[in-house]
C-alpha cells in the first residue's frame, strides 16, 4: 500500500518507531509503509544513531520525517543540550526530516540548575544549529494537579514556546492522564503553535493504549482537529503489546487505525476554522 502522495492534503500521519522498538528499524519501516503511513517518527533512544550509522537505508523504505529527541539516559550524549543537538545533526543529514519532538528539561532543582541554558534560550533552532527546514516542538508531560496559586502548566508551556521559537507537540494521553479535558486542552493552543500530535488512548494512569481502549474522546478530538484545518504531522504512538505478534496481521491492525483516524479528521474538514486561536 502507498503512502499519501507529497501533494496529500490535510494532517500527515505518521508512524512512531516506539510503536514496534523490539523489532530492526528497517523492518519497522517496512510495516509503516504497507500500512500506508506518510512515514516515521524516528525515536532517538541510542548515540549510535547517527549521520553516518546507514539510516538512508530506513528512510528510503519509509521516510524519516520527524525525530522524538532523547527523553531519558541524557548523560550517554553528555548532557540534555547535547543530545538535542546530536538530534538536531541528525535531523539536518535526512533528507525528509523537517520536525524534532523534545520534552522539556525537568523542573526538579537538579534538573533546573543543571539545565539553566534552557531557561536562558531564546531561538532554539538557532543554538541547536538547525537547517532552515527543521521545526522543533516541546511536548506536554504528564501534569499533577497543580497548585489553585501556580500558573496552569499547559499556559507555561505554550509560554516556553512563544519565548524559545518553538512549537508544541500536543500529546493526547499524557494530557489524559493529568486528568485534563483533551478536548478544551486542545482548544487552548494556538493553531500556528501545533506542530505535531502524539495519537494514542489512556485510561486512568495507563497510557499509549490502542485507540477504544481507553477513555479518551479521540474520534471526537480528530474532528475538532480536522474542523480546525490541522494539517500537519500527527504520530500514532501505542504500546508494542498493542499489536498481535503476527507481521501481516500487524500491518491489517495498523492500517484500520490509520483509516479510521482519516476517516475522522476528514468528517469535518468542510467547516474548518481556526477560530481556536488564542493569544
Amino acid at each position: 500500500m502507498d503512502a499519501p502522495s507529497p501533494d496529500h492534503v490535510g494532517p500527515r500521519i505518521l508512524l512512531s518507531a516506539g510503536c514496534l522498538f523490539h523489532l530492526p528499524l528497517k523492518l519497522i519501516a517496512r510495516i509503516g509503509r504497507d500500512a500506508g503511513f506518510f512515514g516515521m517518527e524516528l525515536i532517538m533512544n541510542s548515540p549510535t544513531l547517527t549521520p553516518e550509522s546507514e539510516l538512508e537505508k530506513v528512510n528510503e523504505v519509509l521516510p524519516i520525517r520527524s525525530i522524538h529527541a532523547p527523553f531519558r539516559d541524557w548523560a550517554a550524549w553528555g548532557g540534555h543540550l547535547n543530545s538535542w543537538k546530536a538530534t538536531t545533526a541528525l535531523a539536518n543529514s535526512l533528507p525528509h526530516a523537517d520536525h524534532i519532538t523534545m520534552h522539556p528539561p525537568g523542573t526538579r532543582l537538579a534538573n533546573m540548575i543543571q539545565n539553566r541554558w534552557f531557561e536562558k534560550a531564546c531561538d532554539l533552532p538557532l543554538l541547536l544549529d538547525a537547517k532552515g527546514r527543521i521545526r522543533f516542538s516541546l511536548e506536554n508531560m504528564p501534569w499533577a494537579e497543580g497548585s489553585p496559586f501556580g500558573r496552569d502548566p499547559l499556559d507555561k508551556l505554550i509560554g516556553q514556546c512563544r519565548d524559545k521559537n518553538v512549537g508544541l507537540t500536543f500529546d493526547v494521553c499524557h494530557m489524559g492522564v493529568s486528568g485534563r479535558n483533551v478536548l478544551e486542552s486542545l482548544d487552548r493552543v494556538p493553531y500556528e503553535l501545533l506542530y505535531n500530535v502524539h495519537y494514542s488512548d489512556a485510561v486512568g494512569y495507563t497510557e499509549h493504549l490502542t485507540p477504544g481502549k481507553g477513555s479518551l474522546p479521540l474520534k471526537q478530538f480528530l474532528k475538532r482537529l480536522g474542523k480546525r484545518g490541522y494539517d500537519r504531522y500527527i504520530t500514532l504512538e501505542l504500546e508494542p503489546a498493542a499489536f498481535p505478534d503476527d507481521l501481516d496481521e500487524t500491518i491489517t491492525t495498523l492500517v484500520n487505525i490509520r483509516e479510521s483516524m482519516e476517516a475522522q479528521l476528514v468528517a469535518e474538514q468542510g467547516g474548518s476554522t481556526h477560530a481556536a486561536d488564542i493569544s
